[in-house]
């Protein structure tokens, strides 16, 4: 209110000069998959599975899964792609795709019996030393990981350098 105790005028719509469009600064592209954060669908967990990469996991372990993907939903995939691990002289993606032909034989089989075998790669994404949460990565956006296996020991694919 004015001093006087009255209500200060409007302009009438008509008066008021028209202020440009507001442009935001960027503009997210549609096709910039690897600009957003990672969604997860669980869908095709392979509860089924027993042996060194499956589902029979104690506590500590859940803890420790969800630990890295709450730790992954904070970035974007460029993020993700770009982080390394290792040494000076064994330096690499620490979450990488991996081609389906790399992986052990059982878990070729295994894609098979599930029917996902129109999967050329798996993504993997590395906790730690040996861990590994293994699953399919959907290429459109929005980009969403469906996590398959849990491979505490590093045996779905164990390298070149390995057993």
């Amino acid at each position: 209110m004015s001093k006087g105790g009255k209500r200060p005028k409007r302009l009438p719509a008509s008066v008021v000069p028209e202020q440009p469009n507001r442009v935001p600064r960027r503009l997210p592209a549609s096709h910039d998959v690897d600009g957003q954060s990672p969604l997860w669908r669980l869908s095709l967990l392979d509860r089924d599975h027993q042996g060194s990469w499956s589902w029979g996991i104690d506590e500590a372990t859940l803890l420790k899964i969800v630990a890295l993907l709450r730790e992954m939903e904070s970035l974007t995939w460029t993020e993700i792609f770009n982080q390394q691990t290792g040494g000076k002289k064994r330096r690499g993606p620490r979450n990488k795709p991996i081609p389906v032909e790399n992986l052990c034989k059982e878990a070729q089989n295994r894609l098979h019996e599930l029917k996902l075998e129109e999967w050329d790669e798996l993504f993997r994404f590395r906790e730690g030393n040996m861990g590994r949460l293994w699953g399919v990565l959907t290429p459109e956006h929005p980009r969403v990981f469906y996590p398959i296996w849990w491979d505490a020991d590093h045996r779905v694919c164990p390298g070149k350098d390995r057993d």
